[in-house]
């Protein structure tokens, strides 16, 4: 450009915006300026009016000044536009900023190289288009008004105002609100807001709303309003229940809680500030106080209280809550006070005493007496309705427990008992030391009628008395009783039907003889009856006279005196008998018959003394004759007995007779040989046929017991020899072969001809010698031994012998010393026949012993008992090598006879007769002692005889051991009787067997049962164990014959009854039902004693039932279970109170609190207050924040030991104050970068702040309250959110921003944090390039 050429450069606003200038700049035009700075050479110059920019010299490009471009100052109107080119070829330079706001720098550049030829010239204008670049900005940042909450529907509450710098419609400025409410509206026009609901301050304590001004343009701010809702008294004060119960003793001390109400008021203070009265009272008014305590009503006694005087024990309270509002609201609510009865009035008899006559045959139920105890408590629980009769001395008498009715429970017995003394008592309903008790005596005394018959004393009689009795001796004296008074009492006896034999005296009843004679071998069966038998009857004087229901027998026992002999029946007496049966066999029984009686009658049997022998045994009693030996009639063949029966008289009859015995043949003798052995030598090659031996062999017998056979039965075995079967020849049957068999022991037997089954033999052996080699083992020579011995052998006696080709077999003493030993032979010969001997078998014991080389069986070290072993099997082993098969075994037998060793043993070591009846009568059987002696023969024979003991009382029987009596018994003098008595064998040395006899005698029952106490007392815990025992009572008789049984009185309190048993033998009472100490504490039990006679006795067991920590502590249903607290309430606050109650007694009873669980971090503490009521207080601060809510578990123990616990859950809820402030995430600030010129409504960063509060008190807003004047940006006050508006930054205008950002909760007062470190840095963008313009750091608080 030449120097004076004008460019055209016209700041103007665009045509197609159709805005004048005088609308951007509030009616005015614009002027303009271009500043100093950059107007180099001040080579432009603008009109201020038109705009027009010209050149007031030559440009020159190259010109270093203005090679980079002119940057002119451009003073315009303080609004927004928008700055570009308008002209021709206008793209051939570069104009910037295209956006100013007031005064700015517009920098032009030549964006192309320019060519004067091509073109010398350009004209062109800058536009100014105006931008809706401001917002609506509210009058206030915060409105803030408050509203009654009875505020009228329609009401206007407030009115915003907003106003908005840009011209035109984008200066149109309409309200709206962010979110819709429900109880307000408002004009969008006019920004009035009006009331469209009703308010209620209990709901809701404060409104926050957003209000929207919003410009043509669309460019909207958003304004806050908070409408406070004011309190108004409109709640009634409300009862958390619909009525109270309360409850208190009579006489309860003055100053005592009795309940606790608490109403609730949802205004806020002073309008739910509450007092409490009460209004109304059925009685008692004045005794009544109410108090405020920590927000309850508490009301109290002031003066104890009589439940006498109480209607019903029921008291009903109208008790009044009243707000503090003006006016003031209030509301009732019921409360019934429950006096409960203290037992202070004992039951009362009208009469200490009471003294009242009855016939004794009055009946039993009749109605003998009615009392009545009166008592001025007035419940039913201790008054006259509670009141228990029970009546004490006599189970003949009952009171109705109710009633107090005194009837009999049986026939009543003047003769029995003629007065009673009874005690009855009167108790009220209480329970334990506060039950109440009256007393009063009852004396009944008997009136006597004739109603007893005559009884008799020791019916029957049984009497002694010996025949021939001289007349008007004394017999015995009956008696007769009859317990009734005077003439009543008096008696008569008679003999019926009459008795020639006797006579009576009808006062004494005494008996006599009457001089009859009196023969008890009288053979008249009637007299003999009447001389036995006395029948007497008795009456007593009364009006009518009673005669004994039975008459009374005196049985007499005639006395013998010994007058007759013994007389033998069934004469002769011939008696065969077999020989050869066993000793002890029966022979004949004899049997004689003594007339008289006793042991004038009693016949025993004997043999004369002289008899040539004694083979047979006589039994003394029953006459049996048994033979004593095995009888031979080879050798006696008649015997010829006599036998002596005597009675045991004093002094003794007896007769003789003779009993004739033969003794019967029988096959009983053995064929004999002589010899028994033979010794043969043979050889080998011997001819057949050949006569070995001839034997020779006899028997004793006769007939056809002596006819022999003759076999071989052994040593046979391969048939070489026979035997003659008449003539006893033995003779060879083929020839004989060493190697086979070198030598022979044949066994040759006789056998006669006795009867089949009974025929005896005879042995003999032949010895026959093969001489040849040794090659056999030792063979025994007998199959078996026997040997007999006494069992008192001496030590090393020899025993058994078998030696050659000859057995012996020995049997009695007479063998039992003779050389014995047995004999084994082995056919080898020299070394190889030599034979060792010993016992192998049967020898246990050691009692015998063997030679090993001869084979001689002696006794060995330990002795022989024919009582433990009759007899022994020995298996003796013949052997030639210690090793080796060449051995042999034989059975030896040895029988061992008896000697007199053994002493009489007695099956008891004592005999025992209990209960022998002090009237028994001369020769009464006591008891039989039997003793056994082991022995046989005569050793084993006893005989009876009382060593000591029987005081002249017993005697015994020497043969059979029955003893009997001899004189008169009486328990009186001696109760028991002890005896030694022996028993004695009858073969030297007379061996000797004791034992004792016991005999007690039997008492009368006449004697009374009586307790060893008049009462028992027994104290016991309650939950006693089933079964335990209690006490134990005891009674005893002095007569001591019956078992005493007890029982309860059947009259016996039914519920101790169901609590306790007796033991009916040993009086031990245990307990059979659960004892519960607060159902009853005390008991009465009547124990009857009885040993089954006609006096029984009564006693009195009273139990007391001590109380025992059996019942945990119940928590009261009023107790709290749900509280709430304010997070700032005090230390020492109480939170809620919990009432709990233990029906145990003493410290059993008494309830502490404590907390067991859930008390985090110590937060509260119980306080126990009068035993029963647990106070929860604050204990530390509390902090919702921390922790909200509490579960506390409330454990109530009582002071048992162990104690009992309960448990009850209280939950706590922690109420919020605002006590916390906003906390922003991000506490150092936030630095951000935007691209200028991006769109509106994008999301630069969001600010994040929490508040531990809730509720309302942690809902927060947040605001931008500095920095953001040129309203850049926009908050969203609900999230925090920071965006861009429609217009975008621009960094040339501005390129950081520092904004002050306020987050407030909605609390009451509200709390707030402020951030001052949002730091924006605004980006150039290029077209190409993107720039970051970061002018300086942002802080935020």
């Amino acid at each position: 450009m030449r120097t004076g050429e004008q460019v055209t450069c016209v700041l103007q606003p665009a045509p197609d915006k159709a805005v004048d200038c005088g609308e951007l700049v509030a009616g005015r035009q614009i002027d303009f300026l271009v500043a100093p700075t950059g107007n180099t050479n001040s080579i432009f110059a603008l009109d201020y009016i038109s705009g027009a920019l010209t050149l007031n010299g030559p440009l020159d490009r190259e010109n270093p000044f203005y090679s980079a471009g002119f940057i002119l100052t451009v003073k315009g109107p303080n609004s927004v536009f928008e700055v570009y080119l308008v002209g021709n070829n206008s793209n051939h330079f570069i104009i910037s900023p295209t956006s100013i706001q007031g005064k700015a720098d517009i920098r032009i550049r030549v964006a192309v190289p320019l060519d004067f030829e091509t073109i010398p010239r350009y004209e062109f204008s800058i536009s100014l288009i105006n931008e809706n670049d401001n917002r609506p900005v509210f009058s206030k940042p915060l409105y803030n008004v408050s509203l009654l909450e009875n505020t009228t529907v329609g009401t206007t509450v407030l009115q915003v105002h907003a106003t908005d710098n840009d011209v035109g419609s984008y200066g149109k400025v309409s309200y709206f609100f962010s979110d819709d409410p429900d109880r307000f509206s408002l004009d969008k026009d006019t920004g009035v807001i009006l009331l469209t609901a009703r308010l209620d301050f209990e709901t809701m304590q404060r409104y926050t709303l957003t209000v929207i001004a919003r410009d043509g343009g669309g460019e909207e701010t958003a304004g806050r309003i908070r409408i406070n809702v004011l309190d108004v008294n409109d709640n009634v004060p409300t009862f958390q229940k619909e009525a109270y119960l309360g409850a208190l003793r009579e006489n309860e001390p003055s100053v005592t809680q009795v309940v606790r109400l608490r109403a609730s008021d949802e205004d806020s203070p002073p309008n739910n500030q509450i007092t409490y009265s009460i209004v109304q009272a059925s009685a008692f008014r004045e005794y009544f106080d109410i108090t405020v305590s920590e927000g309850y009503g508490v009301i109290s006694v002031n003066h104890p209280l009589d439940y006498e005087q109480v209607v019903n024990g029921v008291i009903y309270l109208t008790v009044m809550a009243k707000d503090a509002g003006n006016p003031p609201l209030n509301s009732t609510v019921p409360v019934t006070i429950e006096v409960f009865d203290e037992n202070d009035n004992p039951p009362t008899f009208s009469k200490p005493s009471y003294v009242i006559a009855v016939m004794e045959d009055i009946m039993a139920g009749a109605t003998v007496l009615f009392l009545n105890a009166t008592d001025l408590d007035r419940s039913r629980e201790y008054g006259q309705e509670s009141i228990i009769y029970s009546l004490e001395g006599s189970s003949h008498f009952r009171i109705n427990a109710r009633s107090g009715e005194i009837t009999t429970t049986s026939l009543l017995d003047r003769e029995a008992k003629s007065e009673y003394i009874l005690i009855v008592r009167a108790v009220d309903g209480g329970v334990g030391h506060h039950q109440k008790t009256g007393i009063a005596m009852v004396n009944i005394t008997l009136l006597d009628i004739n109603d007893n018959y005559p009884t008799w004393k020791d019916a029957p009689y049984f009497i002694n008395l010996v025949e021939m009795t001289p007349p008007n001796s004394d017999v015995t004296t009956v008696v007769a009783v009859d317990p009734d008074l005077g003439e009543n009492g008096t008696v008569v006896y008679s003999i019926r039907p009459p008795n020639k034999f006797y006579s009576l005296n009808s006062t004494s009843g005494k008996i006599r003889t009457s001089g009859v004679q009196l023969d008890r071998e009288n053979p008249n069966p009637q007299e003999a009856e009447l001389m036995r038998k006395i029948v007497v009857s008795v009456t007593d004087c009364g009006r009518p006279p009673l005669r004994a229901t039975s008459s009374a027998t005196v049985f007499v026992n005639l006395l013998d005196l010994n007058d007759n002999d013994p007389t033998f029946q069934n004469l002769p007496f011939i008696a065969e008998i077999s020989e050869g049966l066993p000793a002890g066999t029966s022979v004949f029984q004899v049997l004689a018959i003594d007339l008289d009686e006793g042991p004038n009658g009693w016949v025993t049997y004997r043999m004369q003394v002289g008899m040539p022998r004694m083979d047979f045994l006589i039994n003394s009693t029953s006459g049996l004759i048994v033979s004593t030996t095995v009888l031979d009639r080879e050798r006696i063949a008649e015997y010829y007995l006599r036998v002596v029966a005597s009675d045991a008289g004093t002094p003794s009859k007896s007769s003789t007779s003779t009993l004739t015995v033969k003794v019967l043949d029988i096959n009983d003798e053995s064929p004999t040989f002589f010899p028994a052995i033979y010794n043969v030598s043979l050889p080998e090659n011997v001819a057949r046929d050949f006569k070995v031996v001839r034997l020779n062999c006899t028997d004793a017998d006769v007939g056809l017991n002596a006819e022999l056979s003759y076999f071989i039965t052994g040593g046979n075995q391969d048939g070489k020899f026979s035997i003659g079967f008449r003539d006893g020849v033995v003779r060879t049957v083929v020839s004989l072969d060493r190697e086979t068999v070198a030598s022979y022991a044949l066994i040759l037997e006789a056998i006669d001809n006795g009867p089949t089954g009974n025929r005896r033999t005879g042995t003999a052996t032949v010895y026959v010698t093969v001489l040849d080699v040794n090659d056999n083992r030792p063979i025994f020579l007998q199959s078996s031994y026997e040997a007999s011995v006494p069992e008192d052998i001496p030590a090393a006696s020899s025993i058994v012998q078998a030696c050659g080709s000859s057995a012996l077999t020995t049997r009695g003493f007479t063998s039992a010393f003779l050389p014995s030993k047995v004999k084994a032979t082995d056919a080898d010969e020299g070394v190889n026949g030599r034979v060792w001997y010993r016992i192998v078998k049967g020898n246990e014991h050691n009692n015998f012993r063997i030679n090993p080389s001869s084979g001689l069986v002696m006794r060995g070290v330990r002795p022989l008992d024919r009582e433990q072993n009759s007899s022994h099997v020995l298996e003796v082993e013949a052997y030639n090598t210690e090793h080796g098969p060449m051995r042999s075994s034989v059975r030896v037998i040895v029988y061992v006879e008896d000697v007199n060793d053994e002493v009489p043993v007695f099956t008891q070591r004592q005999y025992n007769r209990l209960g022998l009846r002090e009237t028994a009568g001369i020769g009464t059987s006591v008891a039989v002692v039997r003793a056994t002696d082991r022995d046989t023969g005569n050793g084993g024979l006893v005989s009876y005889q009382i060593l000591s003991g029987s005081e002249g009382k017993f005697e015994i029987d020497e043969s059979t051991g029955l003893i009997t009596t001899i004189d008169y018994l009486d328990y009186e003098t001696k109760t028991s009787y002890l005896m030694n008595v022996s028993a004695t064998d009858q073969a030297p040395p007379n061996n000797q067997g004791f034992c004792s006899v016991y005999v007690s005698l039997l008492n009368e029952l006449d004697e009374a049962v009586q307790f060893s106490n008049s009462s028992y007392e027994a104290v016991i815990m309650e939950n006693i164990p089933l079964g335990s025992e209690v006490l134990r009572v005891q009674a005893r008789s002095i007569d001591n014959l019956n078992q005493i049984t007890y029982k309860f009185d059947p009259n016996t309190n039914a519920q101790a009854l169901s609590l306790f048993k007796i033991n009916s033998i040993t009086g031990v009472i245990t307990v059979k039902g659960q004892v519960d100490r607060e159902k009853g504490d005390f008991y009465t039990l009547t124990v009857v004693a009885d040993d089954g006679g006609p006096k029984v006795d009564s006693t009195v067991v009273t139990i007391t039932v001590l109380d025992e920590n059996d019942n945990s502590p119940q928590f009261d249903i009023t107790s709290d279970s749900a509280v709430s607290v304010p997070e700032d309430s005090t230390v020492g606050r109480r939170v809620a109170v919990v009432l709990a109650r233990d029906p145990d007694a003493g410290s059993n009873g008494q309830v502490t609190f404590s907390l067991t669980a859930g008390n985090v971090g110590q937060a509260f503490e119980i306080r126990t207050t009068n035993d029963t009521y647990g106070e929860v207080l604050v204990a530390r601060p509390l902090d919702r924040e921390l922790l909200d809510r509490y579960t506390l578990r409330i454990q109530a123990s009582d002071g048992g030991v162990p104690p009992r616990r309960k448990e009850h859950t209280l939950r706590v809820t922690v109420l919020d104050v605002n006590d916390n402030p906003p906390v922003i995430d991000s506490p150092l600030g936030y630095n951000v970068s935007v691209s200028e010129n991006v769109g509106g409504g994008t999301a630069v960063v969001q600010v994040r702040a929490t508040d531990r509060d809730t509720g309302l008190n942690s809902v927060l807003s947040y605001y931008i309250t500095r920095g953001n004047e040129d309203l850049t940006f926009r908050m969203d006050r609900v999230t925090g959110e920071i965006a861009t508006r429609p217009s975008p930054p621009d960094r040339e205008r501005q390129s950081s921003y520092c904004l002050l950002v306020t987050v407030e909760d909605e609390g009451n007062p509200s709390l707030s944090v402020s951030l001052q470190d949002v730091g924006f840095g605004v980006e150039h963008w290029d077209g190409c390039r993107r720039a970051r313009w970061m002018q300086s750091s942002v802080e935020m608080l």
